[in-house]
């Protein structure tokens, strides 16, 4: 078993677009260490004294590491954003935009990962997995840190689509992560005297909605792994997805289409479940279909959950992995570089090589 230290894992988002310097929100830089970008933002919200809702971001960066992302805030300006003072929280830069930041805003992320005490030969044979990761895709799937500290985020969302309010109370009371914490508080106090229901509401929306993505992410690699590891090979009746702009099509032909993908130009697609998802047709139809039975879930309870409407996409069941790089640490062991689109974990890339190794993961 391998175990990263905060300053071996280092991430820099890579944005989209560059702020236009004008305008009523302030997109700025922050360096945080080992905290989540939920708490990064109420500890920054705290000392601004602004609400939450008045913050975006485009992604959700790694707690256990030393990363780099953009977030923006509405009604503040630059100068007075580079005045933060917070632990394990550096601005690096600020500037103003006419928009606050959306979800998905980016264009991908650089990781540089130093694995300690790995064996210096192991490196022709790690040199040989990245390469084919870099030929073939690395598989798309929801990384564990996507299940928060406890591993029951997606089960807490499962409850909440489901109704079962005291499930979701079990796991709320049992969790001692910090972005929860003030919940459980609030929870505990609802419970003396009202239903587990009305408790319920008092997780706040940016949570539920959290909770409810983790559990379509489960759901995802769940068809994921009934379709690994042939997650290239494309199926008529596969939403196809290109890689150069992400824009999805139904395959009708896969021996016409087969080509495309073992270029990587194109990939199969799963299902981040929801009302306005595109659904595919034959046998993965039937497939992504009997996940949801399974669950005990219809398709149609992802219309409104709680007053969150879950549209639902298409995610591809591999992605592209580029600028990857193998190299001897300068202390012991190996350091490993690459970018990965939007959405992808690095710590899939992590346990595909340590895997084909025959090691442990993380």
């Amino acid at each position: 078993m391998f175990k990263i230290a905060l300053e071996d894992f280092i991430v820099e988002e890579l944005p989209l677009y560059e702020p236009s310097r004008a305008g009523t929100h302030t997109f700025f830089a922050i360096r945080k260490r080992n905290l989540s970008t939920l708490d990064a933002i109420n500890r920054i919200a705290r000392e601004l004294q602004v609400p939450t809702r008045d913050f975006g971001y485009a992604g959700l960066k790694d707690k256990n590491a030393v990363t780099t992302q953009i977030l923006s805030v509405e009604g503040i300006a630059p100068e007075q954003v580079m005045k933060i003072e917070q632990p394990a929280v550096e601005v690096l830069w600020a500037e103003r935009h006419p928009h606050k930041l959306r979800v998905g805003h980016l264009r991908g992320n650089r990781f540089e990962i130093t694995v300690r005490d790995l064996n210096h030969s192991h490196l022709p044979a790690i040199k040989t997995v990245m390469k084919r990761l870099a030929t073939e895709g690395v598989p798309n799937r929801f990384g564990v840190q996507r299940f928060g500290n406890r591993n029951d985020s997606h089960l807490i969302g499962k409850a909440l689509m489901k109704s079962e309010w005291e499930t979701v109370v079990g796991h709320i009371l049992a969790d001692n992560a910090s972005q929860v914490s003030d919940v459980a508080r609030r929870m505990q106090r609802e419970l003396a005297r009202k239903s587990a229901e009305k408790a319920v509401m008092c997780i706040p929306h940016r949570l539920r909605k959290l909770y409810l993505s983790a559990y379509q992410a489960y759901l995802f690699n769940r068809i994921l792994e009934k379709r690994a590891p042939h997650l290239g090979k494309l199926l008529d009746g596969d939403i196809a997805v290109k890689h150069s702009n992400g824009a999805p099509f139904l395959v009708t032909d896969a021996s016409i289409e087969q080509q495309r993908a073992d270029a990587l130009e194109i990939s199969p697609s799963g299902p981040i479940f929801g009302y306005k998802m595109r659904l595919p047709a034959n046998d993965v139809l039937t497939l992504e279909t009997s996940v949801l039975s399974d669950e005990g879930v219809r398709h149609e309870t992802f219309r409104k959950v709680m007053g969150i409407r879950l549209p639902g996409t298409r995610r591809p069941l591999r992605m592209p992995m580029t600028s990857h790089n193998v190299s001897v640490s300068d202390n012991a062991g190996i350091c490993l570089s690459f970018t990965l689109p939007a959405g992808g974990y690095a710590t899939v890339v992590l346990d595909e090589v340590l895997s084909d190794l025959g090691l442990s993961g993380f």
